[in-house]
């Protein structure tokens, strides 16, 4: 059986493979997970290392942090995926960590550091998901939006804003549905459709069905982001 009948009965075994993959991969991180910790054991605060393009623009930077579910209801890579999104400080809807760029690291740096201080998490952090403009909704100012992808690897007992923040696992379809903030929603699609052409390109190079080959240890899957590996995809 082959085609797309084929690849769907094969899905459930090789999420169950990608699983194990997952384990094995090393969390990228710009230091040691206590030292990170210890630097954000207190949010940052104040605007006077804040970073500003060149049309005033208050650059922002988060994750979307993201797993790989075990389910036999899976039929495609965005049904095997869950988000973790954080509760809004307002209590309207929901979102994906994010905060201020500032001076003193990269963009990297400060991705995962609002990561862990809003959303406890620390894991892979992948190349950049895209550049957004959009208005404040509390203030009439403007901002530049940079969203990465991050496949968690730890979720930490306890962070930072801990007690003004909740965090859970949702569906694609579900974080799509509740997130009020349209930029978000289209960072969010283009992880779904990063992952999911990696998962098609891996399985055309090994045949029209995807096939897991457990001896085969170079085989790369939807959980290494291809576009940081320099194969990019046309849309």
């Amino acid at each position: 059986m082959g085609g797309i009948s084929g690849f769907l009965m094969k899905f459930p075994s090789l999420i169950h493979f990608l699983l194990s993959l997952l384990e094995k991969i090393p969390a990228r991180l710009p230091m040691p997970i206590e030292k990170l910790v210890s630097r954000v054991s207190y949010p940052r605060t104040g605007r006077h290392l804040q970073r500003y393009n060149n049309r005033g623009f208050r650059l922002v930077v988060g994750c979307i942090p993201y797993r790989y579910r075990v389910s036999e209801d899976a039929k495609s890579i965005e049904e095997a995926i869950e988000v973790l999104v954080i509760n809004a400080q307002n209590g309207k809807g929901i979102l994906f960590p994010k905060g201020g760029w500032e001076k003193d690291e990269s963009m990297e740096e400060a991705a995962i550091r609002e990561t862990v201080e809003e959303a406890g998490v620390v894991g892979v952090i992948q190349c950049k998901l895209g550049k957004w403009c959009y208005k404040s909704k509390r203030q009439s100012i403007y901002h530049e939006g940079h969203m990465f992808g991050l496949l968690v690897k730890q979720e930490l007992d306890g962070w930072p804003e801990k007690k003004i923040r909740k965090r859970e696992w949702v569906t694609v379809s579900k974080a799509r549905e509740e997130c009020p903030h349209l930029w978000m929603i289209e960072a969010l699609e283009e992880l779904v459709w990063r992952q999911t052409q990696a998962g098609a390109a891996q399985g055309g190079r090994l045949g029209k069905e995807i096939i897991v080959n457990k001896k085969t240890s170079n085989v790369r899957f939807p959980n290494i982001c291809w576009f940081c590996s320099g194969i990019h995809f046309s849309r």
